[in-house]
C-alpha cells in the first residue's frame, strides 16, 4: 500500500471528522473568496419574478419519507434546516452562462445563523450534525436542474441507498450530497436568458422550481436504464444510468447522452422481484 495512502487512513482514524472538514474549509478558503463574486447571488423580489413566466422544471418531496426512520429530534432539526435554506434560495437569478452554487447561495449552516442538528452521513455513519438533512435541498435541485436542460458543473454522489422505494418519485441516484464547504452542488444556465430559482415548503414537501422568461426552445425528457441490484461479498450494490435527450420544438432529436452513472451500496433488503 502506498506511504500516501497509509497516511491518510491513519489521519482518518486519529483526526476527528469535525476537524478534519474544518482543515478541508480552510485549504479551499481563497478559492472560495476568489470565486464568490462570479457565482450567482442576486436574487429578485415579486414584482420581477413575474417575469419569469415559463416552468422549466419542478420537483417535490416529502420532509419526512419514512415516518420514524429518523429520531424525532434530528428530523425536527433537518424540517428547519430545509426552510431556512428555501428562504435563501427562493427568487436567486441565475444569468446566462452563470453558475449556480449550493454553498455560495445558502452559507455556513451553523448554530449562529439559525441551523439546527439535522440527520447527516459521516463515513458511513448517520449522526446529528448543524445542518443536517440540507441534501433533501440539493437532492431535490439536481434533479430539477437536469430536468431543465442545466449543465451540471459539480455533483457528488451519494455512496449509500438508505430506504428502500416509500413515495419515490424519481429514479434511484439522483441526489447531490454537499459538505460545507468542499463537497459543493453547482449548475450552469446554458440558455441566453436567465433562469429564476423558486424555493417553499408546501404541505410538508420541498418544493423547488426553475423558470425563465420565455421558451427556450426545446423539450428534454430524463430515462432511467440499466437499473439493476448486484449482490456481492457485503451485500447488495444498487446501479442505474441516466440519459438526457433534447429535442427541438418540432420533435427532432438534438442530442442524447448519458449525464450519470449511479451505484450505491443498499442498506435494506432489495425487493425480491428486482434481484
Amino acid at each position: 500500500m502506498p506511504t500516501k495512502t497509509k497516511v491518510r487512513q491513519l489521519a482518518r482514524r486519529i483526526i476527528p471528522f469535525r476537524v478534519r472538514r474544518e482543515l478541508i474549509c480552510l485549504r479551499r478558503m481563497p478559492r472560495w473568496v476568489i470565486e464568490r463574486p462570479g457565482v450567482a447571488r442576486a436574487r429578485i423580489g415579486a414584482k420581477g419574478a413575474s417575469e419569469y413566466g415559463w416552468l422549466l422544471a419542478s420537483h417535490s418531496s416529502p420532509l419526512e419519507r419514512t415516518p420514524g426512520a429518523v429520531p424525532a429530534d434530528l428530523q425536527q432539526g433537518k424540517e428547519t434546516n430545509v426552510a431556512l435554506a428555501a428562504a435563501r434560495l427562493d427568487g436567486l437569478e441565475i444569468d446566462p452562462n452563470q453558475i449556480f452554487s449550493h454553498h455560495h447561495a445558502i452559507g455556513r449552516t451553523s448554530k449562529r445563523h439559525g441551523f439546527r442538528k439535522g440527520m447527516e452521513l459521516q463515513n458511513g455513519d448517520s449522526t446529528g450534525s448543524w445542518g443536517g438533512g440540507l441534501c433533501q435541498v440539493s437532492n431535490s435541485f439536481y434533479w430539477v436542474a437536469v430536468q431543465a436542460g442545466m449543465r451540471i458543473v459539480e455533483r457528488h454522489r451519494h455512496g449509500l441507498d438508505l430506504f428502500p422505494d416509500d413515495k419515490r418519485t424519481v429514479p434511484f441516484g439522483c441526489g447531490a450530497t454537499v459538505v460545507y464547504n468542499y463537497a459543493d452542488f453547482r449548475f450552469e444556465n446554458p440558455f441566453p436568458q436567465p433562469v429564476l430559482m423558486r424555493a417553499r415548503i408546501e404541505n410538508r414537501a420541498f418544493v423547488s422550481e426553475l423558470w425563465t422568461t420565455d421558451d427556450p426552445g426545446v423539450r428534454i425528457e430524463v430515462d432511467e436504464v440499466d437499473h439493476r441490484f448486484i449482490e456481492d461479498a457485503e451485500g447488495w450494490l444498487r446501479e442505474n444510468r441516466l440519459r438526457r435527450r433534447v429535442r427541438d420544438k418540432s420533435g427532432h432529436l438534438l442530442s442524447d447522452v448519458e449525464i450519470a452513472h449511479n451505484i450505491g451500496r443498499v442498506l435494506y433488503e432489495p425487493p425480491a422481484e428486482q434481484t
